[in-house]
């Protein structure tokens, strides 16, 4: 049991795999997929490498299907703009793809192996803290002579899985919420962009062969909209 205890232990004190980390980037006229409207740059960086994707999200997020896309923008005028992810579109195979919101990039890695390795942390931790206190009572109880030894025995058996199965439930939800606000912390979401901005942020898209990303721009001093599409390419992933 306490072998077992130990074990549970040890898997419970690792980290979250989700984690997220500073994403360090260059300017987006030095990227080769960009696109210059008005005074306003806008490059794009495709996170398709597990090595880039363990490095900024501390965890392969090809795992939950998800291809995050660096969008970086720089605004050398005086006038002001609008990007907003939402009119952000990857084009592959003649079809156009949305970005996923938070909410479901987040659900996506909650269903995925990385989701399921976090809760089962999670439940074997708690299991352990079951086992550790029913096992503590043994003891004392053996020590003054107890002769209800097996029926602490048979306690353990019970918190044990009672512990596992609720742990597993709550954590569901908990976890959810901590990926969506993993992934919030660089989404590039909706930016006005002021003269002189560089800005940065991620969008989540499903995995595809994009060629091309559509992007609205809104040139709010002058009331008026632009397209831009800047030609990228994926690496082809297994999963």
């Amino acid at each position: 049991m306490w072998l077992f205890l130990a074990f549970a232990l040890i898997l419970f004190s690792c980290a979250a795999p989700l984690k997220t980390s500073v994403a360090p980037f260059r300017l987006p006229e030095s990227l080769p997929n960009n696109a210059k409207v008005w005074d306003l740059t806008v490059a794009v960086d495709v996170i398709d490498t597990p090595e880039e994707s363990n490095r900024i999200f501390g965890t392969d997020l090809a795992a939950a299907g998800l291809l995050p896309m660096h969008l970086i923008v720089s605004n050398k005028g005086r006038e002001e703009y609008a990007v907003d992810a939402s009119q952000v579109f990857g084009a592959a195979n003649g079809k156009y793809f949305p970005a996923y919101t938070l909410s479901q990039a987040a659900q996506l890695v909650r269903d995925s192996s990385i989701g399921t390795t976090v809760a089962g942390q999670a439940a074997l931790g708690a299991l352990a803290v079951g086992v550790a206190g029913v096992a503590a009572g043994a003891g004392i109880g053996a020590a003054v002579g107890d002769v209800g030894a097996g029926a602490a025995g048979g306690a353990a058996v019970g918190v044990s899985s009672g512990a596992l199965s609720g742990a597993a439930a709550g954590a569901s939800d908990s976890y959810t919420h901590r990926f969506r606000h993993e992934l919030a912390v660089q989404d590039f979401g909706a930016k006005n962009i002021f003269a002189g901005d560089l800005y940065r942020g991620f969008i989540y898209f499903q995995r595809q062969p994009y060629t091309m990303l559509r992007v609205k721009v809104t040139n709010i001093s002058q009331r008026k909209v632009e397209v831009v599409e800047i030609p990228i390419s994926v690496q082809a992933n297994d999963r």
